[in-house]
């Protein structure tokens, strides 16, 4: 549906984005159609957006080693009241931040407050007065008033000054947009503490904030939950009060300030049970441009609401405020967004929105599980198409992320490296963070994927944070459904299975037509063999079978009425993969099943059959071994007596001297208990002198047969005579060899 002749021109043109100064960036944004671009293309443009020019790995790991020294697990953060001055002259920010939080241990008397150490700390108070602290390595180390026991609350008031870094690891900036000033915040993953100080980490999400940006009355304050006022505060400036009544991580709290055009939009649903303000602050050129484009978010809340659970954030509001980074950022009911013609794009607009579900109500507790937040996205994207225009148009848009899902590269989904941000955010944790949710639905069919989303979704994270294993149990209960499978091979593996395979149709023996099909994993990263159930449609019987692939290699036997004609591997395309549907060449067609077990001290035999191929024919053991006294012989034919018990697997392998191909087949034969011993003519279980009686009685007086013939015939030579009351004789009396099992025919 989506990758035509312009993609070329729009992968030029997102080079040409990111080389050149802000403004060219955004004319070449307005020259390509994003509405049409491939999501993949839509995806790194949003990952770049987060770190390109912004971020340097010497910082981030920087900052991972200096985490080692910071333990802030002692104090649970309850509640954020936030002042802060913009000065858009000399572009310092003046801050008081209240930080009103609970002892999490007993014996707390000091806190580590993450601060970025080029921001003055002007001083620290709490009710009782003014409190000590010490800096190192970007945190402040506050001294609080007294000894706190866990469940006890204290607070304290942080008073600061600065002008937030730039360059490599800037979060807050002072840029200009068509000659006026626009001032914005874009934080993750790591950079709340390079503006604000905070506890900036996702395990501790705040319950709520009280948020008060002062600038100068030319411009809007966007920011998080509900705008209260507006209030004069100076003859130049006027302050906007917000407050956030629910939950939110310190990355989402942001600020953008410009001279915006602002309109409103409304949500209604549950026939107006619910309804809540949209809130659109656009830079003055877009507003026209922006009415349609801004004007689908009633529909994408409707469809989400629908899909996943209502809005998590009815209560304040949701909207967009352009700024000049790029991308777009999902801060927490006010998605900043690109000022150019990609920050109004449906794929991108639907994307931010979704993350308020899947990033801003759950956020992963870590950035090594970023998927739960970009994958998620991603996946609304192809879920909100369906909803709009059908399953054709969803599997269109996962196809066209296909390509970007980790096939040509390696890497797992789960991120190895936090120090390393271009891999947290990448087409690994968006496209095959997609392709994750879509074949988790495709395994575990419609009803149970929705049980588990609508579980996640009022789970114990909810307005909280979770990780990937959190996320996976979450699934398991709802459903019923062991996934650890599932998440070692697509979360902890890389790549993808790339399955070569071919069918044999032909007259059943019984009834209609057997088909065998054989599927072979070649891929040789890592795993190697993928557990993955693949849909194979069928023409002639027009049918869909889905068969559970989880081998290198599996093969299939199948009954249909009418002949197969052809046959498709994965036709909806519901597994990340690659495929080749080969000519059947040779290969060995019994299934594991269909070999039978043996008994101990019994006559086995049973046979390999193949199809195919040009012959002369070899078979061979190509690892593991037979059951001792049991043969493959080269008409694939197993046989023999085994003294031994229990279970032997072992792999065969049949060579095609004409053609040069061999196959191998894996299979296991279960040798159970013997029905007697040899020599046990009696049967009482022991071998001993009333055996030798019994027989002599047998053979020479008319004695009763033994009740398992065989155990007469102790020489193994197929029949019942003197030589066996001799071979028992040396057994019992000269120390001759052990009785063998008898192979009297019956």
């Amino acid at each position: 549906m989506r990758f035509t002749t312009v993609h070329a021109r729009i992968l030029l043109a997102l080079i040409i984005a990111f080389c050149i100064p802000v403004i060219a960036a955004i004319a070449a944004d307005d020259a390509v159609d994003w509405d049409q671009a491939p999501p993949s293309v839509i995806h790194q443009k949003l990952w770049e957006g987060k770190v390109a020019s912004r971020i340097e790995k010497n910082f981030v790991a920087n900052y991972a080693l200096n985490e080692a020294d910071v333990t802030q697990t002692n104090y649970d953060v309850l509640f954020y009241d936030i002042f802060i001055r913009v000065n858009d002259t000399t572009e310092i920010l003046y801050g008081d931040v209240k930080f009103v939080a609970l002892a999490a241990e007993d014996g707390v008397t000091s806190v580590q407050v993450d601060f970025y150490d080029n921001m003055i700390v002007d001083s620290i108070i709490a009710p009782s007065g003014e409190l000590g602290y010490t800096r190192s390595n970007n945190v402040v180390t506050v001294i609080i008033d007294a000894t706190y026991n866990t469940g006890e609350q204290f607070e304290f008031d942080f008073y600061y000054h600065g002008h937030p870094t730039e360059g490599g690891f800037q979060a807050f900036s002072f840029d200009i947009y068509n000659g006026v000033k626009m001032i914005s915040s874009l934080s993750e993953p790591y950079f709340a503490r390079t503006w604000w100080p905070c506890k900036d980490r996702m395990d501790d999400k705040a319950d709520s904030f009280n948020i008060a940006i002062e600038v100068d009355t030319t411009y809007y304050v966007a920011s998080n939950g509900t705008l209260d006022s507006t209030v004069i505060s100076s003859a130049n400036t006027h302050t906007f009060y917000y407050s956030v009544r629910y939950p939110m991580v310190t990355y989402l709290f942001s600020v953008a300030i410009h001279a915006y055009t602002v309109w409103y939009d409304e949500w209604v649903y549950n026939s107006g049970q619910d309804t809540m303000p949209i809130v659109n602050a656009v830079f003055p050129l877009f507003y026209t441009y922006s009415l349609p484009r801004y004007g689908i978010t009633p529909q994408a809340l409707t469809i989400f609401s629908d899909q996943y659970g209502l809005y998590p954030f009815t209560q304040e509001k949701y909207g967009h405020a352009n700024f000049t980074w790029g991308g777009g950022m999902e801060h927490q009911t006010m998605t900043s967004m690109a000022g150019s013609s990609f920050g109004f794009s449906e794929p991108v607009v639907v994307h931010e929105l979704s993350h308020q579900w899947w990033g801003d109500m759950i956020t992963c507790e870590s950035w090594q599980d970023i998927w739960l937040n970009e994958g998620w996205a991603s996946y609304s994207e192809a879920l909100y198409y369906l909803e709009k225009d059908g399953w054709a148009s969803y599997h269109d848009y996962m196809n066209d992320m296909a390509s970007s899902s980790g096939g040509t590269s390696g890497g797992t989904i789960y991120i190895q490296d936090t120090t390393d941000v271009w891999g947290i955010f990448s087409a690994r944790s968006y496209d095959k963070g997609a392709w994750v949710v879509h074949m988790l639905r495709g395994v575990l069919g419609d009803s149970l994927f929705f049980e588990g989303v609508h579980s996640y979704y009022n789970s114990q994270y909810q307005y909280a944070s979770a990780t990937t294993e959190d996320f996976k149990n979450v699934f398991e209960a709802a459903t019923g459904v062991e996934l650890d499978w599932f998440f070692d091979e697509w979360i902890h593996g890389e790549y993808r299975p790339n399955y070569n395979w071919s069918y044999w149709s032909e007259v059943s023996d019984s009834t209609g037509y057997d088909v065998y099909v054989y599927v072979e994993q070649i891929q040789t990263t890592n795993p190697q063999v993928f557990i993955m159930p693949v849909d194979f449609y069928v023409t002639g019987p027009n049918d869909t079978l889905t068969l559970q692939v989880d081998k290198r290699r599996t093969r299939f036997k199948l009954n249909f009425p009418v002949d197969v004609t052809g046959m498709s591997l994965d036709p909806m395309n519901w597994v990340l993969k690659y495929e080749t549907q080969q000519l059947w060449h040779m290969h060995i067609i019994t299934l594991n099943d269909e070999l039978d077990n043996g008994v101990q001290y019994l006559s086995y035999k049973d046979s390999l059959d193949y199809r195919g191929g040009t012959g002369p024919y070899t078979w061979t053991i190509d690892s593991g071994s037979l059951p001792s006294g049991y043969s493959l012989d080269n008409r694939g034919i197993i046989s023999g007596v085994t003294p031994d018990t229990g279970y032997f697997t072992f792999t065969v392998a049949l060579n095609d001297m004409g053609t040069g191909y061999t196959d191998v087949a894996e299979y296991t034969i279960y040798i159970a208990p013997g029905a007697y011993v040899p020599g046990d003519v009696d049967g009482n279980g022991v071998v001993n002198v009333a055996d030798l009686t019994y027989l002599v009685a047998y053979m020479f007086s008319g004695g009763p047969a033994p009740g398992e013939i065989n155990s007469a015939d102790v020489d193994g030579s197929c029949d019942i005579n003197v030589n066996d009351i001799t071979y028992l004789v040396s057994y019992l009396f000269g120390g001759g060899p052990d009785p063998l099992a008898g192979c009297v025919s019956k």
